[in-house]
């Protein structure tokens, strides 16, 4: 019998490694920025290129929703969306 874990179901950017490191900074934040930069360098240690990829572009997903949700192709696609439904 072959034991499976999550992380063999799951996309890389959603292991069980790669979100503990988007924690372990996430929770330096409310330190300091610099507290969160040091955790950044620490968890740079321990992960490839690609992991660090992954780690940095999760950690920036709250800004990407901002600059989503003020775009003329959201508000477009709202609009659009609330035309559908009616």
């Amino acid at each position: 019998m072959i034991k499976r874990t999550v992380d063999d179901r799951l996309p890389k950017w959603l292991h069980s490694k790669i979100l503990s490191a988007v924690d372990f900074i996430w929770q330096g934040r409310q330190e300091s920025m610099e507290e969160s930069l040091k955790r950044v360098a620490a968890v740079d240690k321990h992960l490839t290129d690609e992991e660090m990829n992954w780690v940095m572009m999760l950690l920036i997903l709250p800004k990407i929703k901002n600059m989503v949700k003020t775009s003329d192709e959201f508000k477009d696609f709202q609009t659009m969306k609330k035309e559908s439904v009616h």
